[in-house]
């Protein structure tokens, strides 16, 4: 320790190198880590045809559930990535919650939902994967379960995985629990794979 120095020097010198050895290690771990198993590529561009797409087939599942009874919804990786990429913060202020992501991709394979996302944490963008398995209840209702979460390698704060499961309930749950009646889905229609999320159901008085 330098000669009458109570220790605060040392921390003026310390503290940023801590800052800078913790941006490196994100970095690093960004640039080494799993994200290449990520559904779409880094070089992946929202569309708005795509979002457009996405949104109507929304739109149409509703229309059918309203006039018919029942519906059938089909949507791609593709369309709801430019969805959420370019649709998901103004939704999610619709909502009444925070969307802070970017670079949005969400995955469709082996029964998951796997969003990826950049973060803002400080002054870094650090990668976000939560994986949510969708599922049909005893009462025919969808089911989101939170099935891995990882920030940068390191748990997720709860706000995060949270903000995420409920961007997911407010688009695909939300408009049919507001319809007249309660909906009913059927277990054996929900497939989430090969990039697809498909299901069926219908409105019972």
């Amino acid at each position: 320790m330098f000669e009458g120095c109570s220790g605060c020097c040392l921390s003026i010198i310390l503290i940023p190198l801590l800052c800078l050895g913790l941006a490196a290690c994100v970095v690093i771990y960004a640039a080494t880590s799993d994200s290449n198993d990520a559904p779409l590529p880094n070089t992946f561009k929202p569309s708005l045809s795509e979002a457009q797409t996405f949104d109507r087939a929304i739109n149409d599942a509703i229309a059918q559930a309203r006039s018919q009874g029942w519906w059938a919804l089909k949507f791609n990786e593709r369309e709801i990535s430019s969805w959420m990429a370019l649709e998901g913060k103004a939704f999610a202020d619709e909502h009444g919650h925070i969307f802070p992501f970017k670079n949005v991709r969400v995955g469709l394979d082996d029964s998951e939902m796997r969003f990826y996302a950049e973060v803002e944490v400080r002054f870094l963008s650090v990668p976000l994967k939560v994986f949510i398995k969708p599922g049909v209840d005893y009462a025919g209702q969808i089911t989101f379960d939170i099935t891995k979460v990882d920030v940068a390698g390191i748990g997720a704060p709860d706000f995060v995985v949270q903000t995420v499961k409920a961007q997911f309930e407010d688009l695909l749950i939300r408009p049919f629990e507001d319809l007249p009646g309660s909906y009913f889905l059927y277990e054996q229609s929900l497939i989430v794979d090969n990039g697809t999320f498909e299901v069926q159901g219908m409105i019972r008085p």
